[in-house]
């Protein structure tokens, strides 16, 4: 069976949009996320934490790998249902915390177990493919229009805020920054009472 051109093109535009929302979103939580999470992981109870847990033998490790997924998983679904009712702020907040829990949690236990759950064939074998797909993707996605597009949006939006954090400094430091942090302890005051 033979596909029209113009049927692959049709059906390539809205995976095309899917995959870079998908990869920038993930981009820009890996970005927020992974930082973070490697402060606290410098903190003394968290290494304790970590070292029992890298102590475990790789089955459990896997589970505890796992269960976060199973649980997180479900809850990003949920926040696509909230989108489709008209609830951005209620999916919008659902989908943040899943994604950044489930992702913190994947980070850190894959960065302590890695050892050992690549030990374990299949899941090797999937981290790998799971890999080769991700490189792929970006690859593909690097070299198209649309990725193009994204990126200068990207990129005006981080210059847009580089200047604003400038212009908060400016401020600040032209001795306007007291009128500034006087205006916001009286909003503090006000909803305190």
């Amino acid at each position: 069976m033979m596909k029209s051109p113009v049927l692959k093109r049709l059906l390539n535009a809205p995976l095309l949009a899917i995959a870079v929302v998908v990869v920038l979103v993930d981009d820009v939580f890996r970005a927020v996320v992974v930082p973070a999470v490697q402060a606290l992981a410098r903190l003394a109870p968290i290494k304790r934490l970590e070292a029992a847990i890298a102590a475990l033998p790789a089955p459990v490790i896997l589970l505890l790998f796992l269960i976060p997924v199973a649980i997180l998983e479900p809850f990003k679904l949920y926040a696509l249902y909230l989108f489709s009712q008209g609830k951005l702020i209620s999916g919008t907040m659902t989908f943040v915390v899943a994604k950044v829990v489930g992702l913190g949690l994947a980070e850190r236990l894959f960065a302590v177990g890695r050892d050992k759950l690549l030990s374990i064939r299949w899941f090797a074998w999937c981290f790998r493919r799971t890999i080769a797909i991700r490189d792929y993707v970006h690859g593909w996605l690097v070299t198209t229009k649309v990725w193009q597009q994204a990126l200068v949006v990207v990129r005006m939006v981080r210059e847009t805020v580089k200047q604003g954090r400038e212009a908060l400094r400016k401020f600040a430091a032209a001795g306007q920054g007291g009128r500034f942090a006087a205006a916001r302890r009286r909003v503090r005051r006000y909803w305190a009472t």
